[in-house]
This record gives C-alpha cells, structure tokens and sequence, in this order.
C-alpha cells in the first residue's frame, strides 16, 4: 500500500470475492472452518516461503489436515494466493476506522493513522508484502486491482485539494499528480527496511511508531510547507530547524 492501504474498497476488488463467495456459501460450517483453515495457513507459508516456493502440502502440513482436502475448497495455489493477498490487503480499507480518534482538522493525526497501519503490515508481514508487489508485477488481473485500489485510497486527499489550497486554483488532474507524488514518500524506505533488510538502514533499530512518525513528518511538510506541531513528535522534533535560511 506504499503500494499503501488507505480508505474505499473498490468494486474490482468486489468482484473478485464475488468468484469465492458462491461457494463459500455452499459449505457446511464445517467446511467453512476448513477453508479459513487453510487461508490462515497459507498466510503463514507465504511469509515464510514466499509464492513461487509454496506448495500445496506446505499449506495442509500448516493447516493440519489431509493434503486431498486442498481442491475440495480451492482450484490451485495460485487461486488461493490471490484470495489471501486480497484479503490481506482490504484489511486496511475502511478510513473512518482508521481516523477513529484523530480529532476533526487534525491533519498530522490522520495522515500518520494511515502511515502507522502501512508499517505495521510491513513489519508484521514483509514476507507477505513482497508477495503482494511480486504478484501485482507478473499477475494483471491482481496487479489492475492493486492499482485501482491505489488510486481510490488517494482520491480523499484528491478531491480536498482545492478546498486546502483554494489559492492553487487546482485541477483534479494537477492534484492527482501532485498526491501521487506525494505518496510515494517512503515507499522506498519501506521496502528497503523490512523486505530488503538494509543493513546500513536497520542500523537505525527504529519502532514502528518512529518510522510512522518520520513518514508522516516528510509528507506534512511537502504538503503543507510546514513543520507539524511539536507536541506531536518524537523521533522528528529536531526536523523542524530543518530549513533553509539563505
């Protein structure tokens, strides 16, 4: 997400679960415990192995039932793959429970609610998040999805750009191009700390909440020219002589 994970579920993402639903339904409760069985195991392999290792009998042997039992709930690993990372990735789809708390015009408080959900995935779940990025790159169908689910978590921003800056006299074409530039801050950090493992950036031995704290800090200051309020800082409280003064 940051292929990031914001706010709306999109209909693409709807019609996906659509294909699974019908024969969720026909399931005995038993079934259904079955088939959520495996989707937690294969959750767990993904992490640990990533897509391309994965084998049906790693999913059975993590789940702990009868590897026959796999194709009674799914037709292959690859449709069991794109069930999972797209539940994975709806897990953070709602804004207003992500906002919950963050008192109305609170700016810093809303975007770093969103960054702190986007680096606990990474940090909980890197092995995961590199199947997510690996499987948008070789699957389309997955990869149109993931985009247009991009897209849609940042038109809230999108369409509060001329109300923020009336001044700008924006375009929604110029603000989208704008957002979108600004929300590739930290992708690369992102990917580097948690999946890649940099050494010379694990050095930091940043938390979560400082790395949220040090996303968000960056993406206030491009979008608004200003430092946030002190108050509301840890890590980036020093940024703020970060300035140039000739």
């Amino acid at each position: 997400m940051k292929l990031n994970s914001n706010s709306t579920i999109l209909l693409s993402m709807v019609k996906i679960n659509a294909k699974t639903t019908e024969s969720v339904r026909s399931l005995s409760p038993r079934g259904e415990k079955a088939r959520a069985k495996l989707m937690r195991a294969a959750l767990v392999v993904l992490e640990r192995e990533g897509f391309h290792r994965m084998r049906i009998v790693d999913v059975t042997r993590e789940a702990g039932v009868a590897q026959g039992l796999f194709y009674h709930y799914f037709k292959d690993l690859k449709s069991l793959t794109v069930e999972v990372l797209t539940d994975f990735a709806q897990v953070s789809q709602d804004a207003r429970e992500i906002e919950r708390g963050v008192e109305p015009g609170d700016w810093y408080g809303r975007i770093y609610a969103h960054n702190l959900l986007v680096v606990r995935s990474y940090a909980q779940r890197p092995g995961v998040m590199r199947c997510l990025l690996q499987l948008a790159d070789e699957d389309a169908e997955f990869g149109k999805v993931l985009r247009d689910a991009y897209r849609s978590q940042l038109m809230w921003l999108v369409e509060r750009m001329p109300r923020l800056f009336p001044a700008a006299n924006f375009s929604q074409l110029q603000a989208l191009m704008v957002v979108y530039s600004l929300a590739g801050i930290g992708e690369g950090l992102l990917r580097e700390y948690f999946i890649n493992q940099s050494e010379s950036l694990r050095a930091a031995e940043l938390s979560v909440e400082e790395l949220a704290e040090l996303l968000t800090t960056m993406f206030y200051r491009a979008l608004f020219l200003e430092h946030p309020e002190q108050e509301k800082l840890n890590y980036t409280r020093n940024l703020a002589a970060m300035a140039r003064t000739h």
